[in-house]
């Protein structure tokens, strides 16, 4: 079976990315954080070993936040499109924003590895139907 590469980048298009793995599992999460981050009820990040990842264009133009003592977010400085997450804990994984491929999925993504994460502080009057785990908390 051929390697399946996916390719992503921000809006702009000044910052570029390959992934060349497939995710080992893709979160939906509802913390504060990530909502304020991306404007939208939830984030939705797949995480793969940061090997994986390559970053093929716009170095330059990428911008690092450190969101909480452990979290570092990366994101486009001309457009703001949220791209990278990570733990300083664990930096043989990186997770994307799953939106920001070209595809516009994940394809070939297996169901059963996705999650809804930090439920607990989800917007009170959003309802999650979907049918995926659900964790109050992370689910690591």
């Amino acid at each position: 079976m051929a390697e399946q590469v996916l390719t992503g980048g921000c809006q702009c298009g000044a910052v570029r990315y390959r992934v060349s793995a497939p995710a080992d599992y893709t979160s939906h999460c509802h913390c504060t954080m990530c909502r304020k981050t991306h404007g939208a009820l939830f984030a939705t990040y797949s995480v793969v070993p940061s090997a994986e990842l390559v970053l093929e264009g716009g170095r330059d133009a990428l911008t690092l936040y450190k969101s909480s003592p452990s979290v570092k977010r990366s994101f486009c400085r001309n457009c703001g499109g949220t791209l990278f997450f990570q733990y300083d804990s664990k930096p043989e994984w990186i997770a994307y924003a799953t939106g920001t491929l070209d595809a516009g999925a994940h394809p070939g993504h297996p169901p059963e590895t996705e999650r809804h994460i930090y439920v607990a502080s989800k917007a009170p009057w959003h309802e999650i139907t979907d049918g995926l785990p659900q964790f109050d908390e992370g689910s690591e």
